[in-house]
């Protein structure tokens, strides 16, 4: 995926995960808003989504997609909400660019309301490619996917759950965004779904407080 393309994609497997009946949402790491406008777009009732973006030009790109845009550095930023606004957090891809993702998310859960949901996308270092790569005694970065050299933490699949504990979040849903060669989908499926975790290069998680 291109720079451009990261920031005006429309995710549709984050918003495949955002529960019916939220009202009020913050997107970290909006983009163009382009995700938030089509959750707006395809719910019923009223929803109003607050949106976090760090580069300026696309925070303007994203005030004309949702309702409210703040620009800057999450992890520095002081929310000017009140406790339990929001019936819904949204991190795509976001949480591995931080310094300190734990803190964050303990945080914004603050702004989260009781029984309030987080829908996160964070890659998985336990793909077999990576393990196989560590086997050379090497470790490439990439300028996108798992190894983006962008990425400041690593996360494989127990770590994610600690964190979502440490936060006092609970899993209601994982995804597994597969990937690898056919036959080795095919193997997995012949397994039911034993090797899901080396093949899964990202996971889409819904998480309730």
């Amino acid at each position: 995926m291109e720079k451009s393309e990261y920031y005006t994609a429309i995710r549709d497997d984050i918003i495949e995960m955002v529960p019916d009946g939220v009202r009020r949402i913050l997107e970290v790491g909006c983009g163009a808003g382009f995700t938030g406008r089509a959750i707006k777009e395809n719910r019923k009732g009223p929803i109003e989504v607050t949106g976090i973006e760090i580069e300026a030009k696309v925070a303007e790109k994203a005030k004309e997609n949702i309702d409210r845009v703040m620009v800057g550095n999450v992890e520095t930023m002081e929310l000017p909400f009140e406790k339990g606004y929001f019936d819904c957090i949204i991190y795509g891809d976001v949480l591995e660019h931080l310094v300190d993702p734990w803190n964050i998310l303990i945080r914004h859960c603050g702004f989260l309301k009781k029984n309030g949901y987080v829908v996160m996308s964070i890659p998985n270092i336990a793909h077999y490619r990576t393990i196989k790569m560590l086997c050379r005694k090497e470790w490439n970065y990439e300028d996108r996917g798992i190894l983006d050299k962008n990425h400041l933490r690593f996360f494989a699949l127990n770590n994610i759950k600690e964190m979502l504990r440490n936060a006092d979040l609970g899993i209601v849903r994982i995804k597994h965004k597969l990937s690898g060669s056919k036959s080795k989908k095919i193997l997995n499926k012949m397994f039911c779904g034993a090797l899901s975790d080396y093949l899964t290069e990202q996971y889409i998680i819904l998480a309730r407080k």
